[in-house]
């Protein structure tokens, strides 16, 4: 049997000084480590709301950890929760992403609303459309994987396109829901 534990970076020289801040963490002339504990087994590695990174490992039972600062042993239920609130935390920031992308191509064609505005034109159908489904992104259950296409005639920044996925796929979750590449 393993135990389930959290714990926090420690200095490289291995005192079990654990960061408990995030200057203690950012500390890059020492840099830093795990804690040097047989059996130890790093399983995720996270960052907790304040940006300090921290791990949720598995350690034999047989290892008594209780008296390691920096070091916790978690129940299941905990080591669900902290996934969960890691992974939400996650969740905000690809929609963040994803509200970033989706303004700069509303963006890029505001000016023909505009226009369309002072000349007293109707817009195509499928550019309202596609401007609608830009704007409906953020309201989706699911990360969409692909932009909605731009109408044929409406010329973009085709480099938004090529980019969104990777960087969406850049920012990690332990319960990713998106399909594995």
């Amino acid at each position: 049997m393993t135990q389930l534990v959290k714990h926090y970076l420690v200095d490289r020289d291995n005192t079990s000084v654990f960061a408990t801040t995030l200057e203690q963490f950012s500390r890059p002339m020492f840099g830093t480590m795990s804690p040097n504990i047989e059996g130890l087994e790093g399983v995720y590695t996270l960052t907790d709301a304040n940006g300090i990174q921290y791990f949720l490992a598995n350690c034999p039972d047989t290892t008594t950890i209780n008296e390691v600062e920096g070091l916790e042993v978690l129940t299941q239920s905990e080591w669900d929760a902290e996934i969960a609130a890691y992974d939400a935390r996650q969740e905000a920031k690809r929609w963040e992403f994803i509200r970033k992308y989706r303004d700069q191509l509303l963006a890029q064609t505001d000016w023909i609303v505009i226009k369309a505005k002072e000349q007293g034109t109707n817009l195509a159908t499928d550019f309202k459309d596609w401007r609608q489904s830009l704007r409906d992104l953020p309201a989706s259950a699911t990360f969409p994987l692909e932009l909605p296409s731009a109408p044929n005639g409406v010329s973009v920044d085709q480099s938004i396109y090529n980019a969104y996925v990777a960087e969406l796929r850049s920012i990690p979750m332990i319960n990713d829901p998106l399909p594995p590449v």
